[in-house]
């Protein structure tokens, strides 16, 4: 009787923990800063990508290692000329409210982008696509966007001109995601608030709550929701990284993009493994203010670099693999070697700082009346490191850089709206020189100091349409050389993302551009 009562109750503790709902799997991200917006086709700061990519999938994703991969289309062809991509969407997906998703969202996803209305601080972007620019400039309606639909199931880009990485620009690309039509046309631009929105991708939006945290959870509507491990993602502002590594040691995180440089050795010794330095395609630099009278000579803007020992900044003041910057572009784009005329490095630092002494003097700058600025840059252990140095490094030559900080996503609306004279900046992008020599276009967003230059132009958009790998670089090497040579702005190093990665976060891949889309994660402790 006994055996009965024990076998019976044994039975019913089992059916009770199958009707009950499994433990939901949460990811706890430090995201490295706020972010600006959720709105994809308004981003503009690289810590809202990952949150981006992980609501919304445009017509390209990326994999773990940030490799372009089919998404929204599951597979495309290129025309003959190079000038037309034909995209045959993945059928039967549908938003997260279960609605289908149609080729009427993806081209109002696009024409959303370019659109003189939205403002898109990144629209330059996509101006490879046909009418873009003159769209985003108010020259021509938003209909002439060279992205139409063919069928119910195909969506056809025409390009300005041939690209040999258009394919990269789309991979991961906020702005290129599909539009909810039957939520934006009721809600406007107030669908991508909470409890309105409706996404694409794996996750949607339960809550934002500023200066606290992003919460996601899992979209079962997702076309591969059952390969996607985590149920519940929280991103975290986590600007100060002193803090957020105690939080990591704590267990409160399972994943920080960051940690205080001046921690790595002991990050080595008392947790093994947790600190991940992995080569990113970034670019570390100041913009200088073109706009301002102190600036407009050469001959200041090129003793201010010339002054700076970014050996020093990396090896002693980082010391986390950072590599000193005399080019635009990163080393570790595919194919690039910096011009050698642009790298000063092997000249004496003494014999540099008295040619910028002298430049200075030249321009009218002495010790009776010193060049004096304010200097803004984005709060931060490493970035406060680096600038005090950089500081230091001009008082030597009699410079006086008055420093303020700023929370990330107000330093760089400060750099949009020219209210700055020096400010630093960074940069990430596909490692490939278009990708950052993009950025000192004339007529790019985020050229912040609206530096100028004809013949940079002419060569770096000759260098974008270039179908010849050699002849390509060529270009772009040649304007490099332009933008170096003016000291169009002041490039500091190449970076190295700092991650902390718990160890049972499984599934987590390095990878050159810091994006880490959740739907590849999961959790085993």
């Amino acid at each position: 009787m006994i055996r009965r009562l024990i076998a019976c109750l044994i039975t019913c503790i089992a059916l009770a923990a199958l009707a009950l709902p499994a433990m939901a799997v949460t990811l706890h991200r430090g995201n490295g800063a706020e972010p600006d917006t959720l709105d994809p086709h308004k981003y503009g700061l690289t810590v809202e990508l990952n949150i981006h990519n992980d609501l919304f999938e445009g017509l390209v994703s990326l994999d773990a290692k940030a490799k372009p991969v089919p998404g929204l289309a599951l597979s495309w062809t290129i025309s003959p000329d190079g000038l037309v991509y034909t995209f045959k969407l993945r059928p039967g997906v549908v938003w997260s409210d279960g609605e289908p998703l149609t080729v009427d969202d993806v081209v109002a996803g696009f024409r959303r982008a370019v659109d003189p209305k939205t403002a898109a601080q990144l629209v330059d972007l996509i101006f490879s696509v046909k009418n873009a620019r003159a769209i985003a400039e108010g020259k021509l309606p938003v209909d002439q966007l060279g992205v139409r639909a063919v069928d119910a199931e195909t969506v056809e880009i025409t390009l300005e001109a041939p690209s040999l990485i258009f394919i990269q620009r789309l991979a991961g690309l906020p702005l290129t995601v599909p539009l909810p039509l039957h939520v934006f046309d009721k809600a406007g631009d107030d669908w991508v608030k909470a409890g309105t929105m409706v996404t694409n991708g794996p996750y949607v939006l339960e809550s934002w709550t500023p200066q606290d945290n992003v919460h996601l959870v899992k979209n079962p509507r997702y076309w591969d929701a059952a390969n996607v491990a985590i149920d519940d993602v929280y991103y975290y502002p986590t600007a100060d990284e002193n803090a957020a590594l105690k939080q990591f040691r704590n267990g409160e995180l399972d994943l920080n993009l960051g940690f205080p440089t001046g921690q790595y050795e002991w990050l080595k010794t008392n947790m093994p493994g947790v600190a991940r330095l992995e080569p990113a395609s970034t670019v570390t630099f100041l913009a200088i203010n073109a706009k301002s009278d102190k600036f407009k000579d050469a001959r200041v803007r090129r003793a201010l670099s010339l002054a700076i020992d970014r050996e020093t900044i990396c090896n002693r003041v980082l010391a986390t693999g950072q590599i000193p910057g005399y080019s635009f572009t990163p080393s570790i784009s595919v194919g690039w070697t910096a011009p050698p005329e642009d790298d000063f490095s092997k000249t004496p630092l003494a014999e540099r700082i008295a040619e910028a002494k002298k430049l200075l003097a030249d321009a009218g700058y002495g010790p009776g009346n010193p060049l004096t600025f304010r200097l803004d840059y984005r709060a931060g252990d490493a970035n406060k490191r680096v600038i005090v140095a950089v500081a230091a490094m001009w008082a030597r030559i009699g410079v006086i850089a008055n420093m303020q900080a700023n929370e990330v996503k107000v330093h760089y609306a400060k750099m949009r709206e020219g209210d700055f004279e020096i400010g630093d900046g960074g940069w990430q992008g596909t490692p490939e020189p278009e990708f950052f020599t993009n950025l000192l276009l004339t007529d790019s967003e985020t050229n912040y100091g609206k530096w100028s230059n004809p013949e940079f132009d002419r060569l770096a958009h000759a260098a974008m349409t270039e179908l010849d790998p050699a002849k390509r670089l060529d270009f772009f090497q040649k304007a490099d050389r332009i933008a170096m040579g003016e000291t169009a702005e002041i490039v500091l190093f190449y970076g190295t993302h700092r991650n902390l990665v718990q160890p049972w976060l499984k599934g987590y891949e390095g990878n050159p551009v810091r994006q880490h889309l959740t739907r590849y994660m999961k959790i085993e402790r």
